[in-house]
């Protein structure tokens, strides 16, 4: 290790000096890493094997920022993006490496995570469960986006210009890779020069102008398209924050791959949408003009999310259907269909969605009779798909809306062993255990195994929830993360309260970027 590793930044490089680097890895946001007498410098526009000439555009106390201004050397790893926006947006921060490396550098950072912040020691991580069926049978390879190319000249922002591509695009294997996302959120402003519909830059407020995504479902995009055109034409204001003035504020589309069904919610500063019927009829003609017997999408609710707070990521203060019904319906590949609400969580991979919860049934083993603690969950779907195999499916959410969902799915399912509460998990659960209580359930054989389902959001378990699971004695903890480090942090904890850690196995829910989702066997040690 070198001595500079523990000298601040400002002694190394200083802000705009120019740097060649070897990138050796990539971080959660997608920027290479490469080190300079031991510092980390973390390079915009930068893959794991290349060799780049770099500017330092910023310095902290314990690393830099910098930007690529000349490939030296490109990766082997390296294809080309086939998205005009990529240099732009962001949003793929992978979508210049090979899928094989893209699985690599996921599961290297799922083990990174566990033995930094997990403290566990060789952890087993299973390979990747990879999008391999709608990219070939050889792991990525056939749908691979290009092959590396050559050193070419960087502009002076930092982005690739061109890199040579073995035989130009195949659109075919890029969309059979790609357009995986049932669930899209756009941002909008108005400019001098008109509409801006796409997707805010990462870390900016600045909204990237995008006609097509390649992650959406080209019906997605259709309706997109067509409210920008709306907005355009004035059918539609656009809501000014300066002023207080305007209407729309976002909008969110959600598509069923199993039904076709789309859902339409406009985030808006009142409960009535302005040309309803106009706006309505548009969108809908545009996603017809697109829908193919392969796509048969069509436009089955229209709901206006009222959000009039200062800042958008506030809840919304209510839901209000305009046209359609208020619910749309998938039906998986194993056959359950989910009644999913504007406001409702659901995977937004539906394919991978049920490779991910294969690997929840098969970690979790069932023999039947067990219970099920199906925590953080949501409108039902992890659990239902294991109440066949259960003896009980018991679901806690703190959110009200969702556990309606949940009841309601459990019903179109004709799932009679499942049951919902509403309120938080640490909460919620010791009391039903508890014969003291006035919320303790009867059903539920106390000499059957106790599994708990844990899928929390980003920012993981609360801690009061992960001592409430270990003081109820469950036999099994099944944890699905979207957040490596988050997961890291629990499973410690975990330990700590007499759980050990037994392996993982990663699911590629998000091909093109650096998320991951990742399931956790974890049991309770034995006394």
């Amino acid at each position: 290790m070198s001595d500079n590793m523990y000298k601040t930044a400002d002694l190394v490089v200083t802000e705009g000096q120019t740097v060649e680097l070897e990138i050796t890895d990539m971080t959660d946001d997608g920027k290479g890493l490469g080190r300079l007498s031991g510092l980390a410098i973390f390079v915009a526009g930068a893959v794991p094997g290349d060799k780049v000439s770099t500017r330092i555009t910023r310095l902290k106390k314990r690393y830099a920022l910098a930007e690529t201004i000349t490939l030296l050397e490109a990766s082997a790893v390296r294809v080309q993006p086939p998205c005009p926006y990529y240099k732009d947006c962001g949003g793929c921060s992978m979508l210049e490496l090979s899928y094989d490396e893209q699985l690599r550098i996921k599961r290297k950072n799922i083990i990174t995570k566990l033995e930094r912040i997990g403290a566990l020691e060789d952890p087993t991580v299973r390979e990747v469960v990879g999008a391999v069926d709608t990219i070939g049978a050889d792991g990525g390879q056939a749908g691979q986006i290009g092959r590396p190319g050559k050193s070419e000249e960087f502009e002076e922002t930092g982005q690739l210009e061109q890199i040579e591509s073995a035989g130009g695009t195949a659109s075919e294997a890029f969309d059979s890779m790609l357009r995986y996302r049932n669930k899209a959120e756009f941002a909008v402003a108005m400019t001098s020069a008109g509409p801006l519909v796409g997707f805010n830059k990462r870390g900016s407020n600045k909204i990237v102008d995008c006609t097509d995504c390649l992650l959406q479902k080209r019906a997605t995009m259709a309706a997109a398209n067509a409210i920008r055109n709306l907005l355009q034409d004035k059918l539609i204001s656009v809501y000014d924050v300066r002023h207080g003035k305007g209407f729309l504020r976002g909008f969110t589309i959600k598509v069923c791959e199993g039904t076709g069904e789309m859902m339409l919610i406009f985030t808006g500063t009142a409960k009535h949408l302005p040309n309803a019927e106009k706006v309505i009829y548009t969108i809908s003609d545009a996603i017809d003009a697109v829908s193919t017997e392969a796509e048969p999408y069509f436009l089955q609710s229209v709901v206006v999310e009222v959000n009039k707070a200062k800042d958008v990521r506030e809840p919304a203060t209510a839901y209000e259907v305009v046209a359609g019904s208020n619910t749309v319906t998938d039906i998986t590949d194993d056959g359950m269909k989910f009644e999913i609400s504007a406001p409702a969580f659901y995977q937004v991979n539906t394919k991978q969605m049920s490779k991910l919860y294969a690997k929840v049934r098969e970690y979790a083993c069932l023999k039947g009779g067990e219970t099920i603690f199906d925590l953080y969950c949501g409108i039902g779907t992890i659990g239902l798909s294991m109440a066949t195999q259960a003896g009980m499916i018991i679901g806690i959410e703190s959110v009200k809306n969702a556990v309606i969902d949940a009841n309601r799915n459990a019903v179109i399912n004709g799932i009679v062993n499942a049951r919902y509460y509403t309120g938080r998990a640490e909460h919620v659960m010791p009391r039903l255990l508890d014969k003291e209580d006035k919320l303790f359930v009867d059903y539920i054989d106390e000499n059957a195994p106790k599994i708990a389902i844990l899928d929390p959001p980003r920012a993981g378990c609360d801690e009061a929830l992960l001592r409430a699971v270990a003081s109820c004695e469950v036999d099994k903890i099944v944890y699905v993360s979207c957040n490596p480090g988050t997961l890291a942090r629990d499973i410690k904890l975990l330990g700590e309260l007499g759980y050990e850690f037994v392996e993982a196995t990663p699911v590629d829910m998000f091909v093109a970027t650096m998320h991951v989702e990742c399931i956790a066997l974890i049991q309770r040690v034995k006394s």
